[in-house]
């Protein structure tokens, strides 16, 4: 008989698991394990919404027969304790495709072959090959649609039903005392949280499922946010609820306009993982080297005011709260709030993807990194810098009605269509929100702009 380690990362689903089908057909029985490690999970929204993934798939385990452990410790030796107290022959994951996780697992795996034990690595959160997708010169793409048009036919769907049982081996009684829960967040500011969202492998199904009616309307639709117009599938393929490769799959099948435009989205998730694995220092550095002497402002005030949707400029206050409250933003309205924050406040684009990063429940390393650097022009295939948003100008076009500065900038719900999306134009004041912007919009366009033109000199 012969046992294995299974170690759940971020692919919490029991369907379409390459490293967990390999794992049930190799061996007779799994030790199956989270491990939480503090240093990992310093994420407060996604670490909220972690909490509960991992509850629906230790549900859908035990439903199985088996049983989830979820362990408190250092991976790097916790797993190859487990490993020697269980007698495991192998360890299996599925690989996460970021710098600093595979470079822990390639010293783990050191680990455990010093032992004789064998470290298995499937893919599975990714569709792409990155080191397969290449240019004719052999060299990574840097633009993304060359790269969308050179990975897309190299995608492939291999249906992998769920198991039905899970024949898995005990916890050792020496780590018993590893287990541990993951607590909620006190206080409960997550609680707005679960009104919009259901965390698990079942809820993302259903948000796929619910996704398909609408695919035709889906080109225009994703830029309007006051309506439900994108598929919410951020966090659930963030945390591997859903793999890519079932997305592709089913979208594909149901054809129709909205079909290609949302694989396309699909791509950039793709592409930011893909300039991840290449340039990996573009998580902390700018890609465009020109930009390392850029002249970013230390505004500790207006970052505050940022954050906590006080600028003064409906759309991008709107944005922000949206954030706050559901952990979650719309996809043009972080293109729009992260301009203002880099280019009419000229803060620097770090410090946004920071914020972004300890408020998304999708808060994922690769896409956060890219989009920042995308609309701070700083970074691979990037919006240039002079592009600038306006925030007025796309709050009057993709929310006219004003209906989604409504929702979340309650303060300014008495206002008419043209006036909610700036009120001092009207020479409007409404208490309890900002007389003015914090940043005049023309002053801080021109301030943009001399900054960018400073870097030529």
């Amino acid at each position: 008989m012969t046992q294995a380690i299974f170690w759940f990362r971020r692919d919490l689903r029991l369907a379409d698991h390459p490293a967990l089908e390999r794992a049930i057909q190799s061996h007779d029985a799994l030790l199956l394990v989270y491990v939480d490690n503090a240093a990992d999970n310093v994420y407060d929204a996604s670490r909220a919404w972690l909490r509960r993934s991992l509850e629906r798939l230790a549900e859908d385990i035990r439903a199985r027969g088996g049983e989830l452990h979820v362990l408190a410790g250092d991976p790097e030796s916790l797993i190859p304790a487990l490993a020697v107290e269980t007698g495991a022959t192998s360890v299996h994951i599925s690989a996460l495709h970021e710098p600093d996780a595979d470079a822990r697992d390639a010293r783990i795996a050191a680990t455990l072959a010093s032992g004789g034990i064998a470290m298995r690595r499937a893919g599975g959160r990714l569709l792409t090959d990155a080191d397969a997708v290449l240019t004719q010169s052999s060299t990574p793409f840097r633009v993304f649609t060359p790269f969308h048009k050179a990975a897309r036919p190299t995608w492939r769907h291999r249906p992998r039903e769920a198991p039905a049982t899970l024949a898995c081996g005990p916890l050792p009684s020496s780590l018993q005392g590893a287990r541990t829960t993951l607590d909620a967040p006190r206080p409960r500011w997550d609680n707005g949280f679960w009104d919009t969202w259901t965390p698990g492998e079942a809820a993302a199904l259903t948000r796929l499922d619910d996704l398909l009616p609408r695919l035709h309307a889906y080109p225009d639709a994703r830029d309007v946010p006051a309506v439900e117009g994108t598929s919410r599938l951020s966090p659930h393929l963030h945390f591997g609820e859903i793999s890519p490769s079932r997305i592709f799959d089913v979208v594909q099948r149901h054809g129709g306009n909205g079909a290609d435009k949302y694989i396309a989205e699909l791509g950039w998730r793709e592409f930011a993982y893909y300039v991840l694995h290449h340039w990996p220092a573009s998580r902390h550095h700018n890609f465009n080297p020109k930009f390392d002497v850029m002249p970013w402002r230390d505004d500790p005030p207006g970052l505050d005011a940022w954050q906590r949707g006080l600028t003064g400029v409906p759309l991008v206050d709107a944005g922000l709260r949206q954030l706050w409250n559901e952990g979650w933003m719309h996809n043009r309205v972080r293109m729009v709030v992260a301009s203002w924050l880099t280019k009419h406040m000229g803060i620097d684009w770090r410090q946004g993807a920071a914020w972004f990063m300890h408020t998304l429940v999708d808060a994922d390393l690769a896409n956060n990194t890219l989009g920042w650097q995308w609309v701070a022009g700083t970074g691979v295939d990037a919006a240039p810098y002079f592009r600038i948003f306006n925030p007025v100008t796309q709050s009057r076009r993709f929310d006219p009605q004003g209906t989604y500065i409504r929702r979340w900038v309650p303060e300014l719900r008495a206002l008419g269509d043209d006036a909610v999306h700036a009120p001092w134009e009207s020479g409007l004041r409404v208490a309890g929100y900002p007389a003015k912007p914090i940043v005049d919009l023309s002053a801080g366009r021109d301030a943009a702009l001399a900054r960018l033109a400073a870097l030529a000199k």
